[in-house]
Protein backbone atom coordinates (compact mmCIF):
# COMPACT_ATOMS: atom_id res chain seq x y z
CA UNK A 1 0.00 0.00 0.00
CA UNK A 2 1.53 3.65 -0.88
CA UNK A 3 1.33 5.74 1.98
CA UNK A 4 2.25 9.17 -0.13
CA UNK A 5 -1.15 9.02 -1.13
CA UNK A 6 -2.28 9.21 2.66
CA UNK A 7 -2.28 12.30 4.50
CA UNK A 8 0.82 13.43 5.91
CA UNK A 9 0.16 12.91 9.72
CA UNK A 10 -1.69 9.86 9.20
CA UNK A 11 1.58 8.07 6.78
CA UNK A 12 3.84 9.45 9.38
CA UNK A 13 2.16 7.49 12.06
CA UNK A 14 2.11 4.20 10.00
CA UNK A 15 5.77 4.64 8.64
CA UNK A 16 6.57 4.83 12.43
CA UNK A 17 4.25 1.62 14.08
CA UNK A 18 3.50 -0.42 11.22
CA UNK A 19 5.05 -2.92 8.96
CA UNK A 20 5.22 -3.13 5.27
CA UNK A 21 3.39 -6.83 5.69
CA UNK A 22 0.51 -5.30 7.83
CA UNK A 23 -0.12 -2.83 5.04
CA UNK A 24 -0.40 -5.65 2.57
CA UNK A 25 -3.51 -6.84 4.53
CA UNK A 26 -7.05 -6.00 2.56
CA UNK A 27 -9.19 -5.40 5.09
CA UNK A 28 -7.05 -3.29 7.06
CA UNK A 29 -6.22 -1.05 3.86
CA UNK A 30 -10.06 -0.31 3.89
CA UNK A 31 -9.55 0.61 7.38
CA UNK A 32 -6.82 2.76 6.59
CA UNK A 33 -8.76 4.26 3.61
CA UNK A 34 -11.58 5.13 6.37
CA UNK A 35 -9.31 7.20 8.59
CA UNK A 36 -7.40 8.96 5.80
CA UNK A 37 -10.72 10.25 4.46
CA UNK A 38 -11.68 10.79 8.25
CA UNK A 39 -8.26 13.17 8.18
CA UNK A 40 -9.01 14.73 4.97
CA UNK A 41 -12.46 16.08 6.31
CA UNK A 42 -10.98 17.31 9.55
CA UNK A 43 -8.31 19.36 7.84
CA UNK A 44 -11.29 20.71 5.61
CA UNK A 45 -13.50 21.22 8.50
CA UNK A 46 -10.64 22.63 10.47
CA UNK A 47 -9.82 24.83 7.36
CA UNK A 48 -13.62 25.86 6.85
CA UNK A 49 -13.42 26.90 10.65
CA UNK A 50 -10.78 28.98 10.55
CA UNK A 51 -11.88 30.85 7.21
CA UNK A 52 -15.32 31.71 8.65
CA UNK A 53 -13.83 33.31 11.54
CA UNK A 54 -13.03 36.13 8.99
CA UNK A 55 -16.26 36.71 7.35
CA UNK A 56 -18.69 38.93 8.29
CA UNK A 57 -22.45 37.27 9.95
CA UNK A 58 -24.24 36.97 6.57
CA UNK A 59 -21.14 34.83 4.63
CA UNK A 60 -20.84 32.21 7.72
CA UNK A 61 -24.58 31.83 7.86
CA UNK A 62 -24.56 30.99 3.78
CA UNK A 63 -21.34 28.39 4.51
CA UNK A 64 -23.05 26.68 7.42
CA UNK A 65 -25.71 26.59 5.53
CA UNK A 66 -24.44 24.96 2.73
CA UNK A 67 -22.15 22.08 5.36
CA UNK A 68 -25.57 21.39 6.43
CA UNK A 69 -26.92 20.40 3.32
CA UNK A 70 -23.41 18.78 2.29
CA UNK A 71 -23.85 16.55 5.91
CA UNK A 72 -27.75 16.57 5.22
CA UNK A 73 -26.88 14.43 1.78
CA UNK A 74 -23.73 12.54 2.95
CA UNK A 75 -26.34 11.30 5.59
CA UNK A 76 -28.97 10.52 3.21
CA UNK A 77 -26.21 8.53 0.98
CA UNK A 78 -25.30 6.54 3.81
CA UNK A 79 -28.61 5.66 4.41
CA UNK A 80 -29.78 4.46 1.45
CA UNK A 81 -26.72 2.75 1.30
CA UNK A 82 -27.90 0.95 4.11
CA UNK A 83 -31.29 0.47 2.98
CA UNK A 84 -30.05 -1.04 -0.16
CA UNK A 85 -28.22 -4.02 2.05
CA UNK A 86 -30.82 -4.49 4.03
CA UNK A 87 -33.06 -5.40 1.43
CA UNK A 88 -30.83 -7.75 -0.22
CA UNK A 89 -30.85 -11.21 0.06
CA UNK A 90 -28.79 -12.74 3.07
CA UNK A 91 -27.74 -16.12 3.01
CA UNK A 92 -29.01 -18.14 6.29
CA UNK A 93 -25.38 -18.43 7.67
CA UNK A 94 -24.78 -14.85 7.53
CA UNK A 95 -25.86 -12.00 10.50
CA UNK A 96 -26.77 -9.00 8.76
CA UNK A 97 -24.43 -6.19 11.39
CA UNK A 98 -26.02 -3.51 12.86
CA UNK A 99 -24.52 -0.90 10.45
CA UNK A 100 -23.71 3.01 11.07
CA UNK A 101 -21.37 5.84 10.96
CA UNK A 102 -19.06 4.25 13.27
CA UNK A 103 -18.81 1.10 11.74
CA UNK A 104 -18.12 2.20 8.07
CA UNK A 105 -15.12 -0.88 7.81
CA UNK A 106 -17.73 -3.77 8.93
CA UNK A 107 -20.02 -1.95 6.19
CA UNK A 108 -17.45 -2.40 3.63
CA UNK A 109 -16.58 -6.28 5.06
CA UNK A 110 -19.96 -7.28 4.65
CA UNK A 111 -20.39 -5.76 1.31
CA UNK A 112 -17.05 -7.10 0.23
CA UNK A 113 -18.73 -10.28 1.06
CA UNK A 114 -22.28 -10.36 -0.65
CA UNK A 115 -20.21 -9.17 -3.45
CA UNK A 116 -18.49 -12.61 -3.53
CA UNK A 117 -22.26 -14.58 -2.64
CA UNK A 118 -23.89 -12.73 -5.87
CA UNK A 119 -20.70 -13.88 -8.02
CA UNK A 120 -20.84 -17.57 -7.23
CA UNK A 121 -24.40 -17.52 -7.59
CA UNK A 122 -23.71 -16.14 -11.00
CA UNK A 123 -21.34 -18.88 -12.04
CA UNK A 124 -24.17 -21.21 -10.58
CA UNK A 125 -26.72 -19.72 -13.06
CA UNK A 126 -24.45 -19.34 -15.82
CA UNK A 127 -23.88 -23.12 -15.24
CA UNK A 128 -27.24 -23.78 -15.00
CA UNK A 129 -28.31 -21.96 -18.21
CA UNK A 130 -25.82 -24.02 -20.08
CA UNK A 131 -26.99 -27.03 -19.05
CA UNK A 132 -30.73 -26.17 -20.08
CA UNK A 133 -29.32 -25.30 -23.58
CA UNK A 134 -27.74 -28.31 -23.97
CA UNK A 135 -30.99 -30.32 -22.96
CA UNK A 136 -33.38 -28.25 -25.63
CA UNK A 137 -30.66 -28.60 -28.30
CA UNK A 138 -30.50 -32.32 -27.22
CA UNK A 139 -34.47 -32.50 -26.94
CA UNK A 140 -34.46 -30.49 -31.00
CA UNK A 141 -31.94 -33.15 -32.05
CA UNK A 142 -34.16 -36.23 -30.92
CA UNK A 143 -37.10 -35.03 -31.78
CA UNK A 144 -35.83 -34.30 -35.08
CA UNK A 145 -34.06 -37.83 -35.24
CA UNK A 146 -37.26 -39.13 -34.52
CA UNK A 147 -38.95 -37.30 -36.87
CA UNK A 148 -37.31 -38.53 -39.83
CA UNK A 149 -36.92 -42.00 -38.46
CA UNK A 150 -41.07 -42.38 -37.69
CA UNK A 151 -41.94 -40.79 -41.05
CA UNK A 152 -39.36 -42.64 -43.58
CA UNK A 153 -41.49 -45.62 -43.11
CA UNK A 154 -44.84 -44.13 -42.92
CA UNK A 155 -44.65 -42.90 -45.66
CA UNK A 156 -43.79 -45.79 -47.59
CA UNK A 157 -47.37 -47.73 -45.75
CA UNK A 158 -49.17 -44.33 -46.51
CA UNK A 159 -48.27 -44.25 -49.77
CA UNK A 160 -48.67 -48.04 -50.60
CA UNK A 161 -52.08 -47.88 -48.59
CA UNK A 162 -52.96 -45.09 -50.84
CA UNK A 163 -52.34 -46.54 -54.44
CA UNK A 164 -53.97 -49.82 -52.88
CA UNK A 165 -57.06 -47.89 -52.78
CA UNK A 166 -56.79 -46.45 -56.14
CA UNK A 167 -57.39 -50.36 -57.29
CA UNK A 168 -59.63 -52.79 -58.21
CA UNK A 169 -59.68 -54.88 -54.88
CA UNK A 170 -61.99 -57.60 -53.53
CA UNK A 171 -64.72 -56.53 -50.53
CA UNK A 172 -62.36 -58.12 -47.98
CA UNK A 173 -59.79 -56.41 -49.14
CA UNK A 174 -61.01 -53.20 -49.07
CA UNK A 175 -62.47 -53.25 -45.74
CA UNK A 176 -58.68 -54.01 -44.05
CA UNK A 177 -57.50 -50.90 -46.24
CA UNK A 178 -60.06 -49.37 -45.14
CA UNK A 179 -59.50 -50.18 -41.36
CA UNK A 180 -55.51 -49.68 -42.37
CA UNK A 181 -55.84 -46.15 -43.65
CA UNK A 182 -58.09 -45.15 -40.22
CA UNK A 183 -54.19 -47.12 -38.28
CA UNK A 184 -52.15 -44.63 -40.10
CA UNK A 185 -54.28 -41.37 -39.93
CA UNK A 186 -54.27 -41.84 -35.56
CA UNK A 187 -50.55 -42.20 -35.86
CA UNK A 188 -50.37 -39.50 -38.48
CA UNK A 189 -52.28 -37.12 -36.11
CA UNK A 190 -50.11 -37.90 -33.21
CA UNK A 191 -46.89 -37.72 -34.68
CA UNK A 192 -48.03 -34.12 -35.74
CA UNK A 193 -49.55 -33.23 -32.14
CA UNK A 194 -46.24 -33.87 -30.85
CA UNK A 195 -43.96 -31.80 -33.06
CA UNK A 196 -46.23 -29.07 -33.07
CA UNK A 197 -45.90 -28.58 -29.29
CA UNK A 198 -42.38 -29.05 -29.29
CA UNK A 199 -42.44 -25.93 -31.95
CA UNK A 200 -44.75 -23.85 -29.88
CA UNK A 201 -42.67 -24.40 -26.80
CA UNK A 202 -39.59 -23.69 -28.18
CA UNK A 203 -41.04 -20.54 -29.52
CA UNK A 204 -40.46 -21.40 -33.07
CA UNK A 205 -43.48 -20.73 -34.61
CA UNK A 206 -44.41 -17.34 -36.22
CA UNK A 207 -47.76 -16.34 -37.47
CA UNK A 208 -48.62 -14.78 -40.48
CA UNK A 209 -50.55 -12.61 -42.51
CA UNK A 210 -51.64 -13.37 -45.58
CA UNK A 211 -55.27 -12.51 -46.93
CA UNK A 212 -57.66 -15.49 -46.81
CA UNK A 213 -62.02 -16.07 -46.94
CA UNK A 214 -62.67 -17.50 -43.11
CA UNK A 215 -66.04 -18.71 -44.13
CA UNK A 216 -64.61 -20.52 -46.98
CA UNK A 217 -61.46 -21.44 -44.87
CA UNK A 218 -63.93 -22.80 -42.47
CA UNK A 219 -66.75 -24.49 -45.11
CA UNK A 220 -63.84 -26.48 -46.36
CA UNK A 221 -62.91 -27.66 -42.92
CA UNK A 222 -66.54 -28.85 -42.69
CA UNK A 223 -65.59 -31.07 -45.77
CA UNK A 224 -62.37 -32.47 -44.82
CA UNK A 225 -64.03 -33.60 -41.64
CA UNK A 226 -67.45 -35.03 -43.22
CA UNK A 227 -66.16 -38.41 -44.05
CA UNK A 228 -64.69 -38.99 -40.43
CA UNK A 229 -67.94 -37.78 -39.07
CA UNK A 230 -70.26 -39.71 -40.85
CA UNK A 231 -68.37 -43.05 -39.97
CA UNK A 232 -69.84 -42.17 -36.17
CA UNK A 233 -73.05 -41.26 -37.65
CA UNK A 234 -73.02 -38.11 -36.58
CA UNK A 235 -73.62 -34.62 -38.70
CA UNK A 236 -71.69 -31.42 -39.13
CA UNK A 237 -73.22 -28.19 -39.38
CA UNK A 238 -71.92 -24.60 -40.81
CA UNK A 239 -73.59 -21.65 -39.49
CA UNK A 240 -72.26 -18.72 -41.23
CA UNK A 241 -72.83 -15.33 -40.72
CA UNK A 242 -72.88 -13.75 -44.90
CA UNK A 243 -71.51 -10.44 -43.28
CA UNK A 244 -68.21 -11.43 -42.55
CA UNK A 245 -65.76 -9.74 -44.88
CA UNK A 246 -64.89 -12.37 -47.67
CA UNK A 247 -61.04 -10.97 -46.88
CA UNK A 248 -59.47 -10.89 -44.18
CA UNK A 249 -55.55 -10.99 -42.39
CA UNK A 250 -54.34 -13.55 -40.69
CA UNK A 251 -52.29 -16.69 -40.36
CA UNK A 252 -55.03 -18.98 -42.24
CA UNK A 253 -53.09 -22.02 -41.41
CA UNK A 254 -52.67 -22.10 -38.04
CA UNK A 255 -56.77 -20.58 -37.72
CA UNK A 256 -57.34 -23.57 -39.99
CA UNK A 257 -55.53 -25.63 -37.82
CA UNK A 258 -57.73 -24.69 -34.31
CA UNK A 259 -60.60 -25.19 -35.79
CA UNK A 260 -59.85 -28.79 -37.45
CA UNK A 261 -58.52 -29.28 -33.42
CA UNK A 262 -61.64 -28.48 -32.07
CA UNK A 263 -63.72 -30.19 -34.85
CA UNK A 264 -61.86 -33.47 -34.68
CA UNK A 265 -62.14 -33.44 -31.07
CA UNK A 266 -65.76 -33.00 -31.62
CA UNK A 267 -65.93 -36.03 -33.68
CA UNK A 268 -64.16 -38.19 -31.52
CA UNK A 269 -66.23 -37.89 -28.77
CA UNK A 270 -69.93 -37.72 -30.30
CA UNK A 271 -71.40 -40.84 -31.69
CA UNK A 272 -74.60 -40.72 -33.45
CA UNK A 273 -74.96 -37.08 -32.80
CA UNK A 274 -75.13 -33.74 -34.13
CA UNK A 275 -71.95 -30.77 -34.59
CA UNK A 276 -72.20 -27.52 -35.20
CA UNK A 277 -69.74 -24.70 -36.17
CA UNK A 278 -70.99 -21.62 -36.06
CA UNK A 279 -68.96 -18.49 -37.20
CA UNK A 280 -70.53 -14.85 -36.90
CA UNK A 281 -69.61 -10.91 -37.06
CA UNK A 282 -70.24 -9.39 -33.51
CA UNK A 283 -69.18 -5.75 -34.77
CA UNK A 284 -66.76 -4.37 -37.23
CA UNK A 285 -65.52 -0.76 -38.21
CA UNK A 286 -63.27 0.16 -41.51
CA UNK A 287 -60.11 -1.66 -40.45
CA UNK A 288 -61.05 -4.81 -38.24
CA UNK A 289 -63.54 -7.61 -37.98
CA UNK A 290 -64.38 -9.01 -34.86
CA UNK A 291 -65.40 -12.60 -35.01
CA UNK A 292 -67.16 -15.01 -33.05
CA UNK A 293 -66.00 -18.90 -33.65
CA UNK A 294 -67.77 -21.66 -31.55
CA UNK A 295 -67.67 -26.03 -32.34
CA UNK A 296 -70.42 -27.12 -30.26
CA UNK A 297 -71.35 -31.24 -30.00
CA UNK A 298 -73.54 -33.16 -28.63
CA UNK A 299 -70.90 -36.11 -27.51
CA UNK A 300 -69.43 -37.20 -24.10
CA UNK A 301 -69.28 -33.64 -22.52
CA UNK A 302 -66.40 -32.75 -19.45
CA UNK A 303 -67.43 -32.53 -15.59
CA UNK A 304 -67.05 -28.72 -14.62
CA UNK A 305 -64.39 -29.80 -12.31
CA UNK A 306 -62.05 -31.26 -15.15
CA UNK A 307 -62.82 -28.70 -17.59
CA UNK A 308 -59.39 -26.52 -16.62
CA UNK A 309 -57.53 -29.85 -16.78
CA UNK A 310 -58.24 -30.63 -20.59
CA UNK A 311 -56.11 -28.03 -21.43
CA UNK A 312 -52.78 -29.10 -19.31
CA UNK A 313 -50.60 -30.78 -21.86
CA UNK A 314 -50.50 -34.58 -22.02
CA UNK A 315 -53.76 -34.90 -20.06
CA UNK A 316 -57.47 -35.48 -20.61
CA UNK A 317 -60.82 -35.22 -18.61
CA UNK A 318 -61.05 -38.73 -17.70
CA UNK A 319 -57.72 -41.31 -17.46
CA UNK A 320 -59.74 -43.92 -19.30
CA UNK A 321 -60.50 -41.76 -22.12
CA UNK A 322 -56.96 -42.18 -24.11
CA UNK A 323 -57.29 -45.89 -24.16
CA UNK A 324 -61.46 -45.71 -25.32
CA UNK A 325 -60.75 -42.59 -27.86
CA UNK A 326 -56.97 -42.35 -28.02
CA UNK A 327 -55.15 -38.88 -28.45
CA UNK A 328 -51.81 -37.73 -27.14
CA UNK A 329 -53.70 -35.17 -24.88
CA UNK A 330 -52.02 -32.07 -26.79
CA UNK A 331 -54.53 -30.98 -29.53
CA UNK A 332 -56.41 -28.32 -26.81
CA UNK A 333 -52.95 -27.66 -25.22
CA UNK A 334 -52.08 -26.61 -28.93
CA UNK A 335 -55.53 -24.78 -29.60
CA UNK A 336 -54.90 -22.78 -26.49
CA UNK A 337 -51.22 -21.91 -27.15
CA UNK A 338 -52.13 -21.00 -30.75
CA UNK A 339 -55.33 -18.53 -29.42
CA UNK A 340 -53.13 -16.86 -27.39
CA UNK A 341 -50.55 -16.00 -30.03
CA UNK A 342 -53.42 -14.33 -31.43
CA UNK A 343 -54.83 -12.25 -28.92
CA UNK A 344 -57.58 -15.00 -28.02
CA UNK A 345 -59.20 -16.94 -24.84
CA UNK A 346 -60.33 -20.53 -25.85
CA UNK A 347 -63.24 -21.14 -23.42
CA UNK A 348 -65.71 -24.28 -22.85
CA UNK A 349 -69.23 -24.66 -21.64
CA UNK A 350 -70.48 -28.06 -21.05
CA UNK A 351 -71.73 -30.93 -18.86
CA UNK A 352 -71.28 -34.79 -18.56
CA UNK A 353 -72.94 -36.54 -20.69
CA UNK A 354 -74.47 -33.46 -22.35
CA UNK A 355 -72.55 -32.08 -25.18
CA UNK A 356 -69.62 -29.47 -25.31
CA UNK A 357 -69.13 -25.98 -26.05
CA UNK A 358 -65.93 -24.62 -27.05
CA UNK A 359 -65.69 -21.14 -28.34
CA UNK A 360 -63.72 -17.95 -28.99
CA UNK A 361 -63.37 -14.67 -30.73
CA UNK A 362 -60.76 -13.29 -33.25
CA UNK A 363 -60.15 -9.99 -33.99
CA UNK A 364 -58.83 -9.65 -37.73
CA UNK A 365 -57.73 -6.67 -39.91
CA UNK A 366 -59.90 -6.87 -43.11
CA UNK A 367 -58.10 -6.95 -46.15
CA UNK A 368 -58.58 -4.72 -49.29
CA UNK A 369 -56.52 -6.86 -51.41
CA UNK A 370 -57.00 -10.38 -52.91
CA UNK A 371 -58.22 -13.28 -51.00
CA UNK A 372 -56.18 -16.88 -51.58
CA UNK A 373 -58.35 -19.61 -53.07
CA UNK A 374 -58.82 -22.65 -50.90
CA UNK A 375 -60.38 -25.36 -53.00
CA UNK A 376 -59.63 -28.54 -52.11
CA UNK A 377 -59.22 -30.93 -54.63
CA UNK A 378 -58.45 -34.36 -55.16
CA UNK A 379 -58.81 -34.40 -58.71
CA UNK A 380 -55.68 -34.89 -60.69
CA UNK A 381 -54.84 -33.82 -64.35
CA UNK A 382 -52.63 -36.69 -65.81
CA UNK A 383 -51.82 -35.00 -68.52
CA UNK A 384 -50.18 -31.70 -66.31
CA UNK A 385 -47.19 -33.21 -65.46
CA UNK A 386 -46.49 -35.54 -68.92
CA UNK A 387 -42.80 -35.29 -70.08
CA UNK A 388 -41.37 -33.51 -66.69
CA UNK A 389 -38.18 -34.61 -65.85
CA UNK A 390 -37.11 -35.20 -62.43
CA UNK A 391 -33.98 -36.03 -60.90
CA UNK A 392 -35.31 -38.28 -57.40
CA UNK A 393 -32.71 -38.40 -54.39
CA UNK A 394 -33.55 -40.53 -52.09
CA UNK A 395 -32.10 -43.28 -49.89
CA UNK A 396 -34.59 -45.62 -48.66
CA UNK A 397 -35.99 -48.44 -51.49
CA UNK A 398 -39.70 -48.18 -50.23
CA UNK A 399 -39.66 -44.49 -50.34
CA UNK A 400 -38.58 -44.88 -53.81
CA UNK A 401 -40.63 -47.58 -55.08
CA UNK A 402 -43.61 -45.29 -53.92
CA UNK A 403 -42.31 -42.24 -55.55
CA UNK A 404 -42.05 -43.87 -58.58
CA UNK A 405 -45.38 -45.41 -58.57
CA UNK A 406 -46.70 -41.69 -58.30
CA UNK A 407 -44.36 -40.23 -60.84
CA UNK A 408 -44.80 -42.72 -63.25
CA UNK A 409 -48.69 -42.39 -62.46
CA UNK A 410 -48.49 -38.57 -63.65
CA UNK A 411 -46.04 -39.25 -66.50
CA UNK A 412 -42.90 -37.96 -65.37
CA UNK A 413 -39.47 -39.19 -66.38
CA UNK A 414 -37.64 -40.07 -63.17
CA UNK A 415 -33.92 -40.74 -62.90
CA UNK A 416 -33.07 -41.72 -59.34
CA UNK A 417 -30.14 -41.28 -57.25
CA UNK A 418 -29.26 -43.66 -53.94
CA UNK A 419 -27.43 -40.51 -52.27
CA UNK A 420 -26.61 -36.69 -52.41
CA UNK A 421 -23.39 -37.08 -54.03
CA UNK A 422 -24.40 -39.25 -56.51
CA UNK A 423 -27.30 -36.72 -57.32
CA UNK A 424 -24.76 -34.00 -57.75
CA UNK A 425 -22.82 -36.34 -60.29
CA UNK A 426 -25.90 -36.98 -61.92
CA UNK A 427 -27.47 -33.30 -62.29
CA UNK A 428 -24.09 -31.86 -63.22
CA UNK A 429 -24.16 -35.05 -66.14
CA UNK A 430 -27.54 -34.65 -67.19
CA UNK A 431 -30.37 -32.19 -67.58
CA UNK A 432 -33.49 -32.51 -65.58
CA UNK A 433 -36.91 -29.80 -64.79
CA UNK A 434 -37.01 -30.05 -60.78
CA UNK A 435 -34.88 -32.42 -57.90
CA UNK A 436 -36.75 -33.75 -55.86
CA UNK A 437 -33.66 -34.08 -52.58
CA UNK A 438 -34.39 -35.91 -49.29
CA UNK A 439 -32.08 -34.17 -46.79
CA UNK A 440 -30.96 -37.21 -44.79
CA UNK A 441 -28.57 -39.46 -46.69
CA UNK A 442 -25.40 -41.42 -46.21
CA UNK A 443 -21.84 -40.31 -48.01
CA UNK A 444 -23.42 -37.25 -48.76
CA UNK A 445 -26.52 -35.70 -47.32
CA UNK A 446 -29.63 -33.17 -48.97
CA UNK A 447 -28.35 -29.80 -47.64
CA UNK A 448 -24.47 -30.56 -48.77
CA UNK A 449 -25.50 -31.76 -52.48
CA UNK A 450 -27.92 -28.49 -52.83
CA UNK A 451 -25.26 -26.28 -51.85
CA UNK A 452 -22.96 -27.79 -54.14
CA UNK A 453 -25.66 -27.89 -57.10
CA UNK A 454 -26.52 -24.19 -56.33
CA UNK A 455 -22.82 -23.55 -57.05
CA UNK A 456 -23.64 -24.71 -60.69
CA UNK A 457 -27.48 -23.60 -61.41
CA UNK A 458 -29.30 -21.60 -59.29
CA UNK A 459 -32.49 -21.56 -61.10
CA UNK A 460 -33.76 -25.10 -60.83
CA UNK A 461 -36.44 -25.70 -58.69
CA UNK A 462 -35.43 -28.01 -55.42
CA UNK A 463 -38.16 -29.69 -53.74
CA UNK A 464 -37.20 -31.36 -49.82
CA UNK A 465 -39.15 -34.76 -50.17
CA UNK A 466 -38.38 -35.53 -46.67
CA UNK A 467 -39.15 -37.16 -42.98
CA UNK A 468 -37.32 -34.01 -41.43
CA UNK A 469 -40.18 -31.95 -40.18
CA UNK A 470 -38.84 -29.30 -37.39
CA UNK A 471 -38.96 -25.60 -37.92
CA UNK A 472 -34.72 -25.64 -37.78
CA UNK A 473 -34.46 -28.44 -40.50
CA UNK A 474 -36.93 -26.16 -42.56
CA UNK A 475 -34.93 -23.27 -41.94
CA UNK A 476 -31.72 -25.08 -42.57
CA UNK A 477 -33.27 -26.27 -46.41
CA UNK A 478 -34.18 -22.62 -47.19
CA UNK A 479 -30.42 -21.69 -46.64
CA UNK A 480 -29.23 -24.33 -48.37
CA UNK A 481 -31.11 -23.22 -51.62
CA UNK A 482 -33.91 -25.47 -51.52
CA UNK A 483 -36.72 -23.98 -53.45
CA UNK A 484 -39.73 -25.45 -51.20
CA UNK A 485 -40.72 -28.53 -48.88
CA UNK A 486 -42.84 -31.70 -48.78
CA UNK A 487 -43.41 -33.71 -45.85
CA UNK A 488 -43.39 -37.08 -45.70
CA UNK A 489 -45.87 -39.05 -45.32
CA UNK A 490 -46.66 -36.94 -48.32
CA UNK A 491 -50.01 -35.86 -49.64
CA UNK A 492 -50.05 -36.88 -53.53
CA UNK A 493 -52.27 -33.64 -54.55
CA UNK A 494 -49.76 -31.42 -52.54
CA UNK A 495 -46.46 -33.06 -54.36
CA UNK A 496 -48.09 -33.07 -57.83
CA UNK A 497 -48.95 -29.46 -57.32
CA UNK A 498 -45.71 -27.93 -56.36
CA UNK A 499 -44.03 -30.05 -58.96
CA UNK A 500 -46.85 -28.42 -61.47
CA UNK A 501 -45.89 -25.13 -59.65
CA UNK A 502 -42.21 -24.95 -59.97
CA UNK A 503 -42.28 -26.65 -63.52
CA UNK A 504 -44.42 -23.71 -64.74
CA UNK A 505 -47.40 -26.57 -65.75
CA UNK A 506 -50.32 -24.82 -64.27
CA UNK A 507 -52.89 -22.99 -66.15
Amino acid sequence: METTTLHKLLARQINKHLTEECLQHERFQQFVKAVNDSYLNFDRDKELFEHSSFLNEKEYATINLKLKEEISQRRQSEEKLIEAIKSMEIPGDDEMPVFGPENLVALVDFLQKQIENRKQIEIELRTAKEIAENATLAKSDFLSMMSHEIRTPLNGIVGMTYLMSQEEVPPALAENLKTLQFSIEHLHALINDILDFSKIEAGKVELEETSFDFKHLVSNIKRAHQFKAEENGTRIKLMVDDDIPDSLLGDSLRIGQVLSNLVSNAIKFTKKGTITIELSLLHKDDEVASIYVSVQDTGIGIAPEKQEAIFEMFTQANSATTRQFGGTGLGLVITKRLLEMHGSKIEVESEEGRGAKFFFTLDLRISSGVKQSYVLTDTINDQTLKGVRILLVEDYPVNVKVALKFLSRWGVVVDVAENGQIGLEKFLAGSYDLILMDLQMPVMDGYTSTQQIRETDTKIPVIALTASATYSNRDRAINAGINDYVTKPFNPNDLFHKIAKYCHRLN
